[in-house]
């Protein structure tokens, strides 16, 4: 299966037509591509961290399509995964006894208390 560059997370038009201008005009050629040729481009908006992004973009792409082939030319099948019918139980929090509660509301009882407050009409506007 062929894909186009558009299809590549975070690649839009403008940037696939630069790309094709430059001799990048396949998913396999972006994957074996070097951050630095895509810098040499200038294309606006895209910096080393980016080219990087899409590099593996593409190759995250080849990969997922790839087929496995045995050596008789039959396509493997992948293992059923087994799926657990009972979901992962949530961690209880430990329970608090109640020295720590009355530690927790002293604590609270002495935090600062700090008001504001906001003047204005409604009439003088969002600002």
């Amino acid at each position: 299966m062929s894909y186009k560059l558009e299809d590549v997370s975070g690649i839009g038009k403008a940037t696939a037509e630069r790309l094709k201008t430059a001799k990048i005009d396949s998913v396999e050629k972006l994957a074996n591509a070097k951050p630095e040729d895509l810098l040499k481009l200038k294309i606006k908006g895209v910096g080393k961290a980016t080219a990087e992004k899409y590099i593996a973009n593409a190759k995250k792409m080849l990969k997922e399509t790839e087929i496995p082939e045995q050596s008789s030319g039959e396509v493997k099948e992948k293992p059923e995964e087994k799926s657990d019918s009972k979901p992962k139980a949530k961690p209880r929090p430990k329970p608090v006894s109640k020295a720590e509660v009355s530690k927790l509301k002293e604590l609270i009882k002495q935090q600062a208390e700090c008001n504001i407050g906001l003047v204005g009409h409604v009439d003088h506007g969002i600002y």
